[in-house]
């Protein structure tokens, strides 16, 4: 639990000023030591402690010197202190009141730590009074002995030397003198601190502290249409903020620091304390009210939430006592709503701040139409985008557009949003509660305001990337008797889901005054990758001639690994586990209520599932009146299982009279029933007198497990099923594309005639899970079996490489037996268990190697060398001839290199650009190519493509 709000503040007021004061004097304590002791005390119990006055210039110091009127010859004043005579002795600070031999002192020595300490002594009811500027001071008290109470920063006031009877009561009063303007302000008026401490007869230390403001004012303004309304709210502020040791800290006998001002013309003003801890400790003050005011001229009348302002009061004794006008913060309403009345149109709308969403609604009248739109805004936040979602809905007058049948188009329209989903857990919980139907063409706006305030952020929050739109349309038949609003919605973001919203109403035999009104609120849930279909409806808000009826439907139908299907009406059996993503059901019940002093409910359900039934019931009756009178409740349950066959029943009851809330006497008996082969039978019951209480129980069981009637075991089926051609398949393991084959070879690869060598075979069939030890199948008990797969070859002399088990869906109890109910009821109604095999073949070896001999031929490609220089001999010969060789034959040689005929061209890169993938509007990241824009775009999730610049 968190600590209460005056334990809070208490807790920063009393670290504040201790810190404050130790801090300061520890910036002095060079000049304290040079003072010496004041003679004039030499009479008292603190003679040789009082030291002469301190004048050290300090923000904190100069803020207590104003309670002592700055003079040092004052009866009150801040003096420098030691704790002994000797030389050992700590040196601080006091601040001291005196009359004559009685002396109160309020010490704080540095060396200590942080800790005041409040000493007295002398007290025989003397008063020490001191007026200065616009502070008044008064000491007053008892005290037979010395009195020595410290008090620290984490701890309770600890009284070091207390006797009994002593009691010390300290009053400040402040006068303010000035206003803090004419805009939002705040006039204190006249405050009164007081504090006491006194001991009881046994010695033990009590406190009390009180805080009163009299005569003071709260000032307010409309903001920013100060100069649309002519309105100027004014309260007086008088308030009484207590401490007791019982009651803990308390604002007017509040104890979480809020009350309520009263103010001319009904008005009223919240007013709410709290603390601000950190580095500048601050108490938080904050007004705020409701206005309602009508425009000058114009029949337009405006109302605001949340209208007013807080201010930080701070805590350090170095600044100023009184709140800075500039730290005023105006509080922007959180809500308003506008209406206007024309004659010729009609409207009302509200706009509101929810956490960090705003969230609106607007409904127009133009006889005979009207029209209804709401919205919710979201700035950008948390990596999501700007966001927003929009409903608009318009109504026609009766009989509507007439499609035929008596069926009757009655209104249409639809649902946009951009950066939102669809919060299907909170879709649920808005179905529940019926506050969903108040998005779908509301009969009555306003009212359903506070509704959609709530419903819209929750049911569709903001989602980056995410696209949610859909029609709306209203339908009604036989006039009015039945109408039907649908709102159908497909959520765009990473997959598609489709959800569908509606309320249909039954309303006989007259709309306007109907005897039996039946209105279901459902959701529809659709979700393609799953797949799943999961309708879920809720009566609330209907009644049967005054009887007012509640529950919930559903139906769910779901694929893939986790299989169900589920009906229910009023929820489950206590023992079933509920599948998953299925909501917590409410009853159908009814309350039974024909005089005030009696109540009767009534409670039902039924639930069906692939292998179960469900039904119960209960009665409760209650007829008291100033708590006597008589309780009583009447509970049946019942489970049937199909596969095995098997049922659970329980059936309770009980009465009892009671008088002043207590039972005079009662009755209760519980009975269990189960089976069949063999039964048992257990029950249980009490009997209560009052004085003593008698009960019983008994367990009675009786027959022999059923024998077992052999049934036809699988092994037909699971030779049919693994000979049919559909159970065999072939896939590529390597990526490695095959020959190019004829028609004839494809019709022969699909059959399983050929196999593409780098290919693997599966068979798999769905007529008994492999491995498992069976005992029933189709439903009757077969002898116990087991069937498996465990080894296959691509034919004679080619066995498998390797073997693969392959898994599907399987119900366990349509193949095993259960121990009991409870362990069928705790089991998954589907499980992966093993259903094939895949046949993986031997690596290819490649062709045969033969062995053969290399033969190539020679061939010089050269041209004629004329040689320069002719006759040349000695050392130089060879390198003539090389020169030549090198003039004549060119890398370029078309002797040495061929012509290269082939030309590889490259194409221009396509312009390409990132677009919103909802709009097609400029992403900002400019042209370029495909490639890095991809790479750019990245990060930034599903709501930025690429495409080519064309395109746009």
């Amino acid at each position: 639990m968190g600590a209460d709000p005056g334990d809070l503040v208490l807790d920063v007021l009393r670290r504040a000023l201790i810190d404050a004061v130790h801090d300061a004097v520890s910036e002095v304590m060079g000049e304290l030591t040079n003072l010496a002791p004041d003679p004039t005390f030499s009479t008292t119990d603190f003679d040789g402690l009082v030291l002469q006055p301190a004048s050290t210039a300090h923000p904190v110091l100069d803020q207590l010197r104003r309670f002592t009127g700055g003079a040092p010859t004052n009866d009150v004043s801040l003096r420098g202190w030691r704790t002994t005579t000797g030389a050992d002795a700590a040196f601080g600070l006091a601040l001291v009141a005196r009359s004559e031999a009685a002396v109160v002192a309020l010490t704080m020595v540095p060396a200590q730590g942080p800790r005041l300490v409040l000493r007295a002594a002398g007290l025989a009811g003397t008063t020490v009074a001191l007026q200065a500027d616009a502070f008044r001071l008064a000491v007053t008290g008892t005290t037979p002995d010395a009195v020595e109470v410290a008090f620290t920063t984490d701890a309770p006031p600890d009284p070091r030397r207390l006797v009994a009877g002593s009691d010390l009561t300290v009053s400040l009063e402040r006068r303010q003198t000035e206003r803090l303007g004419d805009g939002p302000s705040v006039d204190f008026g006249t405050v009164d601190v007081g504090a006491r401490l006194w001991s009881d007869s046994a010695g033990a230390l009590h406190r009390s502290a009180r805080l009163g403001i009299a005569g003071g004012r709260v000032a307010l303004v409309p903001g920013f249409l100060s100069g649309v309304l002519p309105v100027r709210l004014v309260f007086p502020l008088d308030l009484d903020l207590s401490l007791d040791d019982g009651a803990g800290v308390m604002l007017a006998g509040s104890p979480s620091l809020s009350t309520r001002l009263s103010g001319s013309d009904q008005r009223w003003l919240d007013l709410v304390v709290g603390a601000v801890g950190g580095d500048a400790p601050a108490l938080s003050i904050g007004f705020s009210t409701t206005l309602s005011a009508s425009l000058p001229g114009v029949p337009i009348s405006v109302k605001l939430d949340g209208l007013g302002f807080s201010f930080p009061l701070s805590l350090d004794l170095g600044s100023p006592l009184l709140p800075d006008p500039a730290a005023l913060e105006p509080h922007v309403p959180d809500g308003g709503q506008v209406t206007v009345d024309l004659p010729v149109i009609a409207g009302e709308g509200f706009l509101r701040r929810v956490d960090r969403d705003l969230v609106g609604g607007l409904s127009v009248r133009i006889p005979p139409m009207s029209a209804t739109a709401y919205g919710v805004l979201s700035e950008p936040r948390d990596g999501v985008p700007l966001s927003f979602l929009v409903i608009l809905g318009a109504t026609f007058p009766p009989p509507g557009v007439q499609i035929g049948f008596g069926f009757a188009i009655t209104g249409l329209g639809g649902l946009v949003g951009v950066n939102r989903r669809i919060d299907r857990d909170a879709l649920l919980r808005a179905v529940s509660d019926g506050s969903a139907a108040a998005l779908l063409f509301p009969a009555d706006p306003s009212r359903a305001a506070d509704s959609v305030t709530r419903a819209l952020p929750a049911v569709f929050p903001a989602a980056r990337g995410s696209v949610v739109a859909g029609p709306m349309f209203q339908i009604g038949w036989g006039g009015r008797l039945v109408s039907l609003s649908v709102a159908v919605l497909v959520e765009s973001s990473r997959q598609v889901r489709l959800t569908i919203l509606g309320t249909i109403t039954v309303a006989l035999p007259d709309p306007e005054v109907p005897l039996v009104f039946l209105r279901a609120t459902f959701a529809g849930l659709i979700d393609p990758a799953e797949p799943s279909v999961m309708f879920v409806a809720s009566l609330n808000g209907s009644h049967l001639v005054g009887i007012p009826l509640t529950g919930d439907l559903l139906l769910l139908t779901r694929g893939g690994k986790d299989p169900a299907l589920v009906i229910s009406a009023g929820g489950f059996h206590p023992a079933f586990p509920v599948p998953r993503g299925v909501p917590a059901l409410q009853r159908l019940g009814m309350d039974l209520c024909p005089v005030p002093w009696m109540q009767m409910r009534c409670e039902a359900y039924f639930a069906l599932t692939s292998n179960t039934l469900q039904l119960g019931a209960r009665l409760e009756l209650s007829a008291e009146v100033a708590g006597c009178g008589l309780r009583g409740y009447l509970q049946f349950d019942a489970l049937v299982q199909y596969s095995p066959f098997h049922f659970v029943a329980d059936v309770s009851g009980g009465i009892a009279l009671r008088a002043f809330g207590q039972n005079l006497m009662g009755v209760h008996l519980a009975l269990h029933l189960e089976g069949p082969a063999p039964y048992l039978a257990r029950g249980t019951g009490s009997i209560d007198l009052w004085l003593f209480e008698v009960s019983f129980d008994f367990e009675l069981g009786w027959g022999s497990p059923a024998p077992e009637l052999l049934g036809v075991g699988p092994d037909a089926d699971l030779r049919a099923a693994l000979v049919d051609p559909s159970a065999w398949r072939s896939r590529s393991t390597t990526g490695v594309p095959g020959l190019v084959l004829t028609e004839a070879a494809r019709g022969l690869l699909g059959k399983g005639t050929l196999l593409d060598p780098y290919a693997v075979v599966s068979v798999r069939q769905d007529v008994v899970p492999l491995g498992l030890e069976i005992r029933r199948y189709r439903g009757a008990p077969v002898a116990a079996q087991r069937w498996d797969l465990v080894d296959g070859s691509f034919g004679p002399g080619e066995p498998a490489d390797h073997i693969q088990q392959v898994q599907a869906q399987f119900a366990p109890g349509l193949f095993v037996d259960t121990a009991n109910d409870d362990k069928l009821l705790g089991s998954q109604p589907f499980l992966p268990l093993r259903a094939g095999i895949e046949l993986y073949p031997r690596p290819a070896d490649g062709a045969e190697a033969r062995p053969g001999d290399l033969v190539w031929e020679e061939r010089l490609v050269a041209r004629n060398i004329r040689m320069r220089g002719d006759g040349v001999a000695g050392p130089f010969a060879d390198l003539v001839v090389l020169e030549a060789m090198a003039d004549l034959v060119e890398l370029t040689d078309p002797g040495w290199w061929p012509t290269v005929e082939d030309v590889v061209t490259v194409d221009p890169v396509t312009p390409a650009i990132a677009v919103s993938t909802w709009s097609m509007a400029d992403g900002g990241f400019g042209a370029g190519s495909s490639f890095e824009l991809d790479q750019a775009v990245a990060e930034m999730g599903p709501d930025l493509m690429v495409v080519e610049a064309w395109e746009l």
